[in-house]
């Protein structure tokens, strides 16, 4: 396996006894490449920040920031996220988990068994995630909303819509709403559905409304140019243009523009 097959991987913790114990129960693994190991805020920081990392074990009780948090602010500033492993000795934090879509969620002290499962569900999420695949589908925790339509409800996993569209399908047609989904399929709404509504549907932390007509999913924004205000996506979705309206932009970067 050469360098560029394998996974690069951080471990961000502050216990250097438990970084010792994990590091040696990764080096069974030939697929890793261990990048990094950061114990405090600010070095833990820089290190997620660079752009190869693909899989990283995090702490969530850390010095000065908890794990959340630090993610969070990560997410900002990165294009591409890398998948999360989060681990503790409580299992108080597994729900928070979850909705913070992380890989896995293993309590201390980690089993090599534990390790396998996570590396192997990784594998597997890569592989999926290749080019041959006609769309990148983002493999979180799957969460089923109802979306309704003209005939009844539709059932799906949010994770699956790119974004949420208000268009005309002809000149003289009212204005409707519609879901893009991963696989470029659309899905019609109810007539009378508005944006309000949708954002209290989908979860104001993972979408984000970027101008009166369109909402999108956070997974599949790469970037937003400020001069230009145009909403750049990860690929394959990156044919999909969205410019932000000013009174938007403007909400996103009190919201998200900490610097």
């Amino acid at each position: 396996m050469n360098g560029y097959d394998k996974i690069q991987t951080a471990i961000i913790d502050d216990d250097e006894e438990f970084v010792f114990a994990l590091k040696e129960h990764l080096g069974f693994f030939p697929e890793i490449h261990l990048q990094g190991v950061a114990t405090k805020y600010n070095q833990a920081k820089n290190l997620l920040l660079k752009e190869n990392l693909d899989l990283v074990f995090m702490d969530i009780e850390l010095p000065v920031k908890s794990g959340f948090e630090l993610l969070e602010e990560v997410r900002k500033t990165r294009k591409q996220m890398f998948s999360v492993v989060f681990y503790t000795a409580f299992d108080k934090y597994l729900i928070q988990g979850l909705r913070e879509s992380a890989l896995d969620y293993i309590l201390k002290p980690v089993k090599p068994e534990d390790l396998k499962n996570v590396i192997d569900r990784y594998k597997s999420r890569r592989k999926a995630e290749q080019p041959s695949n006609s769309a990148a589908v983002y493999q979180g925790v799957a969460e089923i909303i109802s979306l309704p339509t003209p005939i009844g409800l539709r059932f799906m996993d949010k994770n699956n819509i790119i974004l949420l569209q208000c268009t005309r399908e002809q000149a003289h047609d009212k204005p409707g709403w519609k879901a893009l989904l991963t696989d470029l399929s659309e899905v019609k709404l109810r007539t009378g559905t508005n944006a309000k509504e949708l954002l209290e549907l989908m979860d104001k932390r993972k979408f984000i409304q970027v101008n009166q007509s369109a909402i999108l999913n956070l997974n599949y924004l790469g970037s937003i140019e400020f001069k230009t205000r145009e909403c750049q996506l990860i690929p394959p979705f990156n044919g999909i243009r969205l410019i932000a309206s000013r009174t938007h932009l403007y909400e996103l970067r009190n919201k998200y523009d900490t610097l």
